[in-house]
């Protein structure tokens, strides 16, 4: 079968957008949505909550996606929701305290009311009003009649009119009361085809109507598994007849004898491959994530710090985070000059470091070790389950610490002026998820009988 020959067959994300940043969902969704295009088949990333934010489009669009591959499913049943903005402000007539927002061609993104009252957003025309006082949302059509009526709840303090597990929006339309679930199983009937195959990013979340949805119409439907549901299976919301799609072999493997529906998919392709070669005394390291706890940055800083406390060269740039939790950062520590935060990049210059770091305190299949191994770096990571010790025990150049000290003492050895370490089992391993690998996989789950 040729790349071409299924051009009518798509990819559709199923996902919940929160953050202006490249987090590890959204990270594998850009990922797919290119293997899409490498196989010459159609993406759509539908966002299931609304995007209450001026151009909305443009986060994602920074991340990588292309404008028509990106769907708010709340703001479709607004006739200008996905509009292009086009609106100039000389056009509008503004009252006294009236605050416009613009893109950076010149239209108008947002209207907040001078009053205090609320904030309208803008596509050809104004299509969602934010009402500051009720806390409600109310979507328009381009003359200007209402479309649909929204606002959040979180059934853990009040009561929910239909029944929700998670705080989220609920919505009103034509008198009618819908869940998020709901509504977009509403635009799903109109929207899917058979051919399509579908995937959820956040099996956490129960969604049972979607799941008898999916079930009901033979639709190839799997959600994904992206941490290490074993931890706590009471919490992991798993069902035996839903069809998973996991980041990681040891995990389903573990999945399939408890006899679940699981399926190994990575959720990154790696593109480059790095140049075979010896590589030492290792002074340069990156570590690449959100910066979050879980990441255990604390640590490494430490660490870091401690090395140029006894005028150790080593030194460690951090890629990604939020300006905030960087802000957090710097306040917490007196940085030394050996530890550099450049927050989120377009791409990470993997090529410019010798050694991928990560403390984590848990990975289940790791985007960023696997795309620095690509490019041929070394590698030191937590002996954690389940990815560190599974890469590790595929490569002579990937060590493992359990502590500090280990680290420390590990970095200091990689310092010395004798110290080599090919770098070829690294670039061997990660091309186990090559694009070619990763879309076949793809193929066969389109091509796969429930």
């Amino acid at each position: 079968m040729k790349i071409g020959e299924r051009n009518m067959s798509r990819i559709i994300t199923l996902h919940a957008f929160t953050q202006k940043q490249r987090y590890g969902y959204e990270t594998t969704q850009f990922y797919r949505a290119k293997i899409a295009r490498y196989l010459g088949w159609d993406y759509l990333q539908l966002v299931t909550n609304p995007q209450v934010r001026p151009d909305w489009k443009a986060d994602l669009k920074k991340l990588g996606f292309l404008d028509k591959e990106l769907i708010c499913v709340p703001h479709s049943f607004s006739d200008i929701g996905h509009d292009s903005l086009s609106v100039k402000p000389e056009t509008l007539n503004l009252s006294d305290g009236d605050t416009v927002e613009l893109t950076a061609d010149g239209f108008v993104s947002s209207l907040t009311l001078g009053d205090g009252s609320g904030r309208y957003y803008y596509t050809s025309g104004p299509f969602l009003f934010e009402s500051f006082k009720e806390k409600e949302l109310q979507w328009f059509h381009k003359n200007g009649d209402l479309a649909l009526e929204g606002r959040f709840i979180d059934p853990f303090i009040e009561p929910s009119p239909v029944s929700i597990f998670y705080p989220e929006y609920i919505f009103r339309k034509d008198g009618i009361i819908y869940s998020e679930e709901d509504l977009l199983i509403t635009f799903l009937i109109d929207t899917i085809k058979d051919k399509d195959l579908i995937i959820r990013d956040q099996h956490i979340i129960p969604k049972p109507s979607l799941w008898r949805y999916m079930e009901n119409t033979g639709k190839k439907y799997y959600e994904m598994i992206h941490s290490n549901v074993k931890l706590n299976l009471s919490n992991a919301n798993l069902r035996k007849k839903n069809n998973y799609l996991v980041a990681s072999e040891l995990l389903t493997e573990s999945l399939r004898q408890l006899d679940y529906n699981a399926i190994f998919l990575a959720p990154i392709f790696t593109e480059k491959k790095g140049k075979v070669k010896e590589i030492g005394p290792v002074l340069d390291y990156c570590l690449v994530g959100h910066m979050e706890e879980i990441k255990n940055i604390d640590l490494v800083i430490e660490v870091f710090t401690e090395l140029y406390k006894r005028g150790s060269n080593v030194h460690i740039t951090f890629y990604g985070g939020s300006e905030k939790r960087l802000q957090q950062l710097r306040n917490q520590y007196n940085l030394p000059p050996t530890i550099q935060l450049k927050g989120m990049v377009d791409n990470v210059p993997y090529n410019q470091h010798q050694c991928y770091l990560s403390a984590s305190y848990t990975e289940l299949f790791s985007n960023a070790c696997v795309e620095a191994l690509s490019h041929g770096l070394l590698a030191l990571l937590s002996d954690v389950d389940i990815a560190h010790r599974f890469y590790a025990n595929q490569s002579n150049a990937i060590r493992l610490f359990q502590n500090k000290g280990q680290l420390i003492q590990m970095i200091e050895e990689m310092e010395q002026a004798s110290y080599r370490q090919s770098n070829a089992e690294n670039i061997a391993l990660a091309a186990h998820y090559s694009l070619g690998t990763v879309a076949q996989s793809y193929r066969e789950l389109l091509d796969r009988n429930f």
